[in-house]
């Protein structure tokens, strides 16, 4: 057994990995057999599937043929698993594969059929049950590639066993002896009686030990293996599959088959004994033999069509469309899904019934020859055809009539009957009234298509051809000429309240209901009875087929209803109802429309008065007056909305305006929301408003009152620049870049416009303007005024459009006379040499001169650079280094930049670095490049004080610096004797790297990224020499720097 068990390992994961890669049909097959073959018990060869249980549960009958039919189902069943195994293991699977549906017939008729047919589904993975079948879960993606094909091979193996055992050629039949002890026991052969009952099995007569040629000849039908039902016609050699001809088209239909070579399998049909013939019969559709009580078959369970008569059945009609199906016995057209008639209730297969007993033969001997009567509708036809005209059945073929004696009559040749055209005198009752109602029925066809043509509906028709009595006038014009003058008369009855004589107390009565129904009419209006339209009439007339008496009754009864239902609505006056309804012809939905129009006569007029809406009284006691008011005027979402707004209106703890509740509840209904958007807090002045009384910039998600916003953006326009109109709250956003200065004021712009007076407006595009104008090379500013404009001359001078002052157009200084013809450098050398103003001032009339410029509008500021080099200027709010003209920015361009913050890079020449030298150096450094610099103080100024203009911090005027003065500085302080030494550096070009120590070399070097390693053997001064060498080389001076001399 161990060997045994080995083997069957061996066996089983070859076949697995057959399964599991694209392996050839045939060696799919040999590793199937292999493990079919093996001598084992399906409970120790099978370990996924219980085969035990399937061929226990599943083998049913009571005889050997029944348990071998239900074993052929079962390897049916078996083998469509194996189908759908084999999809799951392919490569390519199908599109569907993770779902199998309960309604394909395949399935139903196969594996549902079977006990345990789904317990397999789910070993391959179809565990979640859904409401039309089963399919994978959603979190798997995949099937289980070692568990289906293991599940598959099993399932394979099993159908090949039961094969073998169904044919008798099972190499190991005792392992399912135990499972299905009758297919082993010899089948008893039963003698058929045709009035006998079947014989019992202990009076059988014994049954030969060898069976006899004629029954060795003869033996069972080989159905198809997919489907079980069908013959089989073609056998394929390479899938092994044994087929009928429509399963071999759709197995075959397939791009991995369509190759295959199939042997086609022709049919002996046995010969039938007599014993046979008398007591079975033969399914037409699976040719199986049933015994003469069943009515359905066996083994398709479809009804006995056939007769088991031994004459020829008829020609089969063709086949109808798939969606519709005829029946054969009433010829009712029906739904293809139907399965029995909707009108003989017969099953859908079931032939036509026998022919009824032929009508009594006196009066069809009156008809001609060319007559006959059908037999299914009892039509008589009048034509020689085989069809009946009304039922397009065939005619039946006449049954052969017994030959008549006639004795010969010597007057038999005058007597000239079938020469006379007309119509035997006597005619058939029912043939005639056939004849006439059919001609009745086609002429009035025929009349309801004219009437259709003019636009006379059946209705009418049908209703004229009773009243005029089929007269030669056609029904439309009946109806113009006729039909007013019956609606006049109806009406005249229903005013007169005059009950037909058939009926006098019936109506009485109604007249009597009607008058009384009416509390509030008169006694004149009930007396006069119903005024009725010509619709009401009408439509009356219609309904009681033209019948004037019984289309007053209708009409009277109508109204009675019409005007129980108005009363149903709030209207009890019976006159205006009974006016409003003869107005709206009988319509309810009119006469609501005129009855409700006096209703809303004042809301008319208060709608299109001229006088003002009255205001909401939130403070009426009738809350739903209140809610109607806020719905209509302020156009509410819903009756819950203004039920909302009402409750927060009449809160006293929340004094909220109407129009801000109204525009709150429109944007939710979520009550706590709405509190907070009513109740927001200016982070400025401190109060609370409502969202609608917010204003909000769209670079930030800040929002001030209307009241804040207004003055900010006042202040900002009259007393700032243009740069500082930002959000109050968190001063954004950043406008130094152009394309956010563009968005952001193209929005500003709209919101300034509606808050802002027009005065200050104005100066806001001012600014604008302005600012746009600094970028345009030929634009300057006026040094008296600071005005800014456009100057397109080349003359130096230039005369200021606003205070029409003049000014130099290059250095920007106020024009003197004593400027023409010279240049500006000329002129500035005349004043320091002649002018005695300048020369009293000395050194700080120089730095006053040499001033800080703003290199992005290029103005002039008359002020010295003082101690912070970070300066910002006032006209376009541009940062820079006064001393070198370098951008401060908090986002450095420079890639290898680590500092964080606002911040420059600053050259080796910028005073930044500079100014922490000692004045003896600066003034030995010039002396170096032998540049003059002064160290007197000029006559005239103040001892003891520097008086040097520059700005200071919390001042709104620049003032005089007022620091001590040192000899030798040329009364100056340390600081700005220092700037001025600085700028002859500058003027000059002259780089102070020479001067530098051994730290402040090495700091340069690792500054500006020129450091190199000391090399071998290379001492202090050479390799100093070499990085001043490299430093003066690699890295130049700034090229920003103010080069004035």
């Amino acid at each position: 057994m161990d060997s045994l068990s080995e083997h069957l390992e061996e066996v089983r994961s070859r076949a697995e990995a057959c399964l599991s890669s694209p392996c050839s049909a045939h060696e799919v097959r040999a590793g199937v057999s292999a493990m079919a073959n093996l001598p084992l018990p399906p409970s120790a060869k099978y370990q996924h599937i219980a085969a035990e249980a399937l061929v226990e549960e599943n083998s049913v009958g009571n005889n050997r043929k029944e348990i071998i039919g239900s074993l052929q189902r079962l390897s049916t069943a078996l083998n469509i698993l194996e189908k759908y195994g084999s999809n799951l293991t392919s490569s390519s699977r199908p599109k569907y594969w993770r779902t199998v549906k309960h309604n394909n017939p395949v399935f139903r008729a196969t594996v549902d059929a079977i006990k345990g047919g789904r317990a397999v589904l789910c070993l391959y993975g179809y565990t979640n049950q859904q409401p039309d079948g089963l399919s994978f879960p959603d979190e798997v993606q995949e099937p289980d590639l070692q568990k289906v094909p293991s599940v598959t091979l099993e399932v394979m193996s099993l159908r090949m066993e039961l094969d073998m055992l169904i044919q008798a050629s099972h190499p190991n039949p005792e392992f399912f002896e135990t499972l299905v002890p009758s297919v082993f026991q010899q089948e008893e052969k039963v003698l058929a009686f045709p009035s006998a009952a079947p014989l019992k099995k202990e009076d059988t007569p014994p049954v030969a030990a060898t069976p006899s040629k004629a029954s060795s000849s003869t033996k069972p039908t080989d159905n198809c293996t997919i489907c079980g039902i069908f013959p089989v016609s073609a056998q394929c050699p390479v899938c092994v599959q044994r087929l009928c001809s429509e399963c071999d088209r759709l197995y075959h239909s397939h791009p991995a088959r369509s190759s295959h070579s199939r042997i086609s399998v022709a049919h002996n049909k046995p010969s039938k004994s007599i014993s046979a013939s008398l007591s079975s019969w033969q399914c037409v559709h699976c040719t199986t033999h049933n015994i003469m009580q069943e009515v359905l078959c066996n083994t398709c369970e479809r009804p006995r069509l056939a007769s088991t008569a031994p004459t020829p059945s008829p020609a089969p009609a063709p086949a109808p469309a798939a969606t519709k199906w005829q029946c054969k016995s009433c010829t009712m057209v029906n739904a293809g899904s139907s399965v029995l008639c909707e009108v003989c209730e017969r099953p859908r297969l079931a032939t036509r019934p026998p022919a009824a007993p032929s009508r009594p033969a006196a009066p069809t001997l009156h008809l001609q020859d060319s007559q006959w009567v059908c037999q299914f509708c009892t039509y008589a036809n009048h034509t020689p055809s085989s069809i009946c005209e009304m039922c397009d059945l065939p005619r039946p073929e006449p049954a052969p009539l017994p030959p008549k004696l006639r004795t010969p009559s010597p007057v038999r040749e005058f007597l000239q009957l079938s020469i006379k055209p007309k119509a035997s005198l006597t005619e058939d009752p029912d043939v005639k009234r056939q004849r006439l109602m059919r001609e009745e029925g086609l002429k009035l066809i025929q009349l309801i298509r004219e009437g259709e043509r003019k636009g006379v509906s059946p209705e009418e028709v049908y209703a004229s051809v009773r009243v005029s009595g089929h007269t030669s006038v056609t029904p439309s014009n009946w109806l113009k000429a006729e039909l007013p003058r019956l609606l006049d008369e109806i009406c005249a009855r229903a005013s007169s309240a005059l009950p037909p004589p058939t009926s006098t107390s019936e109506a009485r009565s109604l007249q009597s209901e009607l008058s009384g129904s009416s509390s509030g009419g008169s006694q004149e209006e009930s007396s006069r009875g119903v005024q009725l339209s010509r619709g009401e009439a009408k439509r009356a007339w219609l309904a009681a087929g033209g019948d004037i008496e019984r289309a007053t009754k209708q009409a009277l009864w109508d109204r009675k209803a019409k005007m129980k239902e108005l009363s149903a609505l709030g209207f009890s006056d019976a006159a205006r109802c009974g006016e409003a309804l003869r107005q709206s012809g009988g319509q309810v939905r009119g006469a609501l429309v005129m009855l409700q129009r006096p209703l809303l006569e004042p809301f008319h007029q208060r709608m299109w008065s001229s006088q003002p809406e009255p205001s909401i009284n939130i403070d009426l006691p009738d809350k739903q007056r209140v809610c109607r008011r806020l719905l209509a005027v302020y156009d509410l979402p819903s009756w819950g909305r203004s039920e909302l707004a009402l409750s927060l209106l009449q809160d006293p703890t929340a004094p909220y305006t109407l129009e801000d509740v109204v525009q709150a509840v429109r944007e939710s209904h979520d009550r706590d929301f709405i509190r907070r958007v009513l109740a927001k807090e200016c982070p400025i002045c401190l109060s609370v408003f409502p969202h609608s009384k917010m204003q909000s910039l769209t670079s930030c998600q800040c929002s001030v009152c209307c009241d804040c916003f207004k003055q900010h953006f006042t202040i900002a326009v009259r007393d700032k620049h243009i740069r500082d109109m930002v959000c109050p709250v968190c001063w954004e956003p950043d406008i130094n870049d152009p394309e956010h200065l563009n968005s952001y004021f193209s929005t500003l712009d709209i919101q300034l416009r509606e808050c802002l007076e027009a005065e200050v407006y104005e100066l806001f595009h001012q600014k604008l303007t302005e600012q746009a104008l600094i970028k345009d090379p030929k634009f300057l500013w006026c040094s008296h005024c600071s005005y800014g404009f456009i100057y397109d001359g080349d003359q130096p001078k230039v005369t200021c459009f606003h205070c029409r002052n003049s000014f130099c157009a290059q250095c920007k200084k106020p024009w003197e006379s004593q400027h023409t013809g010279l240049s500006c450098e000329q002129f500035q050398s005349w004043k320091r040499e002649n002018d005695p103003e300048y020369q009293r001032q000395g050194l700080a009339g120089y730095l006053r001169d040499n001033g800080i410029t703003c290199p992005n509008c290029r103005f002039q500021y008359a002020l010295a650079r003082g101690g912070c080099m970070h300066f910002c200027c006032s006209q376009c709010r541009y940062q820079f280094c006064s001393g070198c003209n370098n951008p401060f920015h908090t986002t450095c361009p420079v890639i290898q930049c680590s500092v964080t913050g606002l911040h420059a890079h600053h050259p080796r020449d910028c005073l930044f670095y500079l100014r922490d030298w000692e004045p003896a150096r600066l003034q030995a450094l010039l002396q170096k490049e032998e540049v003059a610099f002064n160290t007197d103080t000029p006559p005239g100024t103040q001892a003891g004080l520097c008086g040097v203009i520059e700005q200071k911090v919390g001042q709104q005027t620049d003032s005089a610096c007022g620091a001590q003065t040192q000899p030798g500085q040329a009364g100056l302080c340390e600081k700005h004797y220092t700037e001025y030494l600085v700028s002859l550096i500058n003027g000059h070009s002259i780089d102070p790297a020479p001067l530098y120590n051994a730290n402040e070399l090495l700091l340069a070097c690792r500054r500006y990224q020129a450091e190199e390693p000391r090399r071998e053997a290379e001492d202090d001064r050479t390799y100093y020499s070499r990085l001043l060498k490299i430093l003066m080389d690699n890295v130049p001076l700034g090229d920003k720097v103010p080069r004035k001399k």
